[in-house]
């Protein structure tokens, strides 16, 4: 008999899984758009108008908002947006007259993210007054988004995961407060979907907290990966509540489809979830979703049962303590996993804001864990009927509540906090576009601070195909610095890429200077700035 139940169990998980893995399966992409280079770069001194502007990302995105400022203040928003691969390629709604410019922009990333920004540049002369932008008051939004997100990880991880312990871990009598808790939370949670929906819609138009009931903000809050995460919520919250209001395998069914839910919705969106390598972020966040849903799931039936008397939810503390183990080890590995393809190095624990706010949480998990060692031991006293155990035990499981719901806190912090990885990407490399009337560049410095670089020319014609060069000559300059011009020949990679190994031994504004060789009898000069940090 047993047999048999567990075999129907394994084909359940297996075809949910199967399921859940068909409605997450997307395109591989790095995880919180940066902007990566620009052309005109930011800052730069141009001496005609150009007549387009580019923003180079290291993903793809979504364009949100685009204008530009001219010296008096004047905002125009740009309409005419081409994408060039990884580029969004910007066409001035009129001619760009003389002075300083400011490009303000705002993006959705493909882990369901906004991302804003903004750079100058000048025409005809440097301008030194920049024009004035307005700046959105962001912190009621932003505690408005922290509030609902924490709101429904208690939806999810208590209401969904509450039902699942109910439904499959054996209990000594129903307890239909415990149900109605969990209901409860769940309710919460599908209300905290709903409004953090709108406010998602508020955060990409970047909009005041006072349009929250508008229409454009829930529209626009179910674009992206975003969406298709806050839609699976509210089915593994639905699907929780189906389970609580039903009985023997109905119950089962439901609640299996919920603590799945859970962790497709948190691998749907988010940081970590679309991180490469993909396979092992996704199914990493997936695992760290359903591990934690039971183990937080239990708390609250497990302590309410305790409070009611000696005999109650002793056949669920049993059940529990002999699968917790496997759920906490799955836990640990796959944060260990996780954490390790966000930070890329271990120095970034202190010196970023995403690390920082892992430290918190790692040292919550720590303290979780000691709690969790504590009622190992005070479990067999407890099974044994044994008063004491049992009250101190139930005192254990309160404070682990609160201290999950400190956890829950902390990584809802990581909304407004890129990953490291994410930082690398656009601080790593600088790339700037060169242009000449015969001949045009791009000219990527890695790594894009003092101190010896590699630069990587890739040659265009003005038709954009391959310009063939015999020979390149890199030059990079600084008389303001009083540092003498510094010259390399570099080497061909092909199809109009060269590279060069140079130094720049101090940060500050180079000029670089590219010789392109075309014959004996003709070469081209192509000149501008660039930045090293």
């Amino acid at each position: 008999m047993r047999g048999s139940v567990a075999q129907r169990f394994r084909r359940r998980l297996w075809a949910a899984l199967g399921l859940v893995w068909l409605a997450l399966a997307p395109s591989a992409a790095l995880a919180h758009a940066s902007l990566v280079a620009s052309d005109p770069a930011n800052e730069a001194v141009l001496t005609t108008a150009p007549a387009t502007l580019t923003l180079r990302f290291n993903e793809a995105v979504e364009p949100l908002a685009l204008r530009l400022i001219d010296a008096r203040g004047t905002a125009t928003p740009i309409v005419q947006i081409d994408r060039d691969g990884d580029n969004l390629v910007l066409t001035p709604p009129a001619p760009l007259g003389e002075g300083v410019h400011l490009l303000s922009w705002r993006v959705i990333s493909e882990d369901g993210h906004p991302v804003g920004g903004s750079l100058s540049f000048s025409i005809g002369r440097a301008d030194t007054a920049l024009p004035t932008l307005e700046v959105t008051g962001h912190a009621p939004r932003r505690a408005a988004i922290w509030l609902a997100r924490l709101a429904i990880y208690l939806g999810l991880f208590v209401g969904a995961g509450g039902a699942f312990f109910l439904a499959w871990v054996p209990r000594s009598q129903p307890d239909r407060g415990t149900t109605i808790g969990c209901a409860v939370i769940s309710l919460v949670g599908l209300a905290a979907v709903a409004v953090s929906t709108a406010l998602q819609g508020l955060d990409m138009a970047d909009l005041p907290l006072r349009r929250l009931l508008s229409t454009a903000a829930w529209a626009s809050g179910m674009q992206g990966s975003f969406g298709h995460a806050a839609a699976i919520a509210v089915v593994a919250l639905l699907c929780g509540l189906v389970s609580l209001a039903s009985r023997g395998r109905a119950a089962k069914t439901w609640s299996l489809i919920a603590l799945l839910g859970t962790g497709a919705a948190l691998a749907a969106s988010g940081h970590a979830a679309t991180a490469n390598p993909r396979w092992v972020t996704m199914t990493s966040v997936f695992v760290h979703g359903v591990c934690l849903a039971y183990w937080i799931g239990a708390l609250l039936p497990l302590g309410l049962a305790l409070r009611a008397g000696a005999d109650r939810g002793r056949d669920s503390l049993a059940a529990f303590s002999r699968t917790i183990p496997f759920a906490v080890g799955a836990l640990l590995a796959s944060g260990v996993a996780l954490a390790v393809v966000q930070l890329g190095r271990v120095a970034a624990l202190w010196t970023t804001s995403y690390g920082q706010v892992l430290c918190v949480k790692i040292a919550l998990v720590l303290l979780l864990l000691a709690f969790a060692l504590l009622n190992r031991r005070l479990t067999p006293g407890a099974l044994a009927g044994a008063e004491r155990p049992r009250r101190a035990l139930r005192r254990s499981i309160a404070a682990e509540l609160i201290v999950v719901a400190a956890i829950l806190g902390v990584v809802a912090l990581w909304r407004f906090t890129p990953p490291p990885r994410a930082l690398a990407a656009a601080t790593d490399s600088s790339v700037t576009y060169l242009h000449a009337e015969r001949a045009m560049a791009q000219v990527t410095v890695a790594p894009g601070r003092a101190g010896p670089i590699d630069i990587t020319v890739e040659l265009e014609a003005p038709d954009h195909t391959p310009l063939r060069a015999q020979a390149l000559t890199v030059t990079l300059s600084n008389p303001a610095m009083g540092i003498e011009p510094a010259a390399a020949d570099a080497q061909s990679l092909g199809s109009g890429q060269w590279r060069v190994r140079m130094v720049a031994p101090v940060p500050g504004r180079w000029t670089l200077s590219l010789g392109i060789l075309i014959s004996d009898f003709n070469k081209i000069v192509v000149e501008g700035p660039i930045l090293i940090r």
